[in-house]
């Protein structure tokens, strides 16, 4: 699609923040307006507009996509991403423990055990944990709190935590990084222990790499994201 537009402008309603296009509301794809939380996002979205040159490239857009699949997936249906985001925490990243090398159980240990403890004072409940390949499911009082903890947030808090749970492969990493428990880095060190682990001792691969260098760019994407959903401004 070619840029049909000349002038890209943010404004203030009484629910949120709009773009417009040359005075016209910008709309989701699935033709809602694009009401938007926070100013800080407004403003990144319209920068993103503003930045197309002859042609639109969404694939250059990351916060327009992700504020649209909130409020043209979540918001209609937020129970469907709520449950989603429960089956992860039922097989989570984090409770399933290597038995061995040693080097290994130790390092998954000193960076899984403070987010699984902090999720535990979270939702009031412990985690069941294995070892190896053995499948754990957790309690219902667990799951309960976790999913009335999770209707508290909006679309855009969902469709943020939902994908880095989905890229991480873990609900309580992705909790901990919505809730300011963990920066970035630690997010992505606790969710590629294993990755890291195999490279540090057997060598890099560099397919493993590419893959690893693309999750993290998402989960960057997602965290800047969350970061002007939640941003003050």
């Amino acid at each position: 699609m070619k840029r049909f537009y000349k002038k890209v402008e943010v404004s203030s309603t009484r629910e949120g923040f709009l773009i417009t296009l040359d005075t016209k509301a910008l709309l989701s794809p699935g033709k809602s307006i694009l009401v938007l939380p926070t100013k800080a996002l407004a403003d990144a979205i319209a920068d993103e507009w503003g930045n197309q040159e002859i042609n639109i490239i969404p694939s250059t857009m990351p916060f327009m996509t992700l504020s649209a699949t909130a409020i043209d997936r979540v918001r209609p249906k937020p129970d469907d991403t709520i449950d989603e985001i429960l089956n992860f925490l039922q097989t989570d990243l984090l409770c399933y423990r290597a038995e061995e090398p040693e080097a290994l159980v130790l390092e998954q240990d000193q960076l899984w055990k403070p987010l699984l403890d902090w999720c535990e004072g979270l939702l009031g409940s412990a985690f069941n944990v294995t070892f190896g390949i053995m499948p754990v499911m957790q309690t219902h009082k667990l799951i309960s709190a976790a999913q009335k903890i999770l209707r508290s947030y909006n679309e855009f808090e969902l469709l943020g935590l939902h994908q880095f749970t989905s890229i991480s492969g873990s609900a309580v990493i992705g909790l901990s990084l919505l809730e300011h428990q963990i920066e970035l880095e630690a997010a992505c060190q606790a969710a590629f222990v294993d990755d890291y682990f195999q490279i540090n001792n057997w060598g890099e691969d560099a397919e493993a790499s590419l893959r690893i260098a693309n999750r993290r760019r998402e989960m960057l994407e997602i965290k800047e994201f969350l970061d002007l959903v939640l941003s003050r401004k």
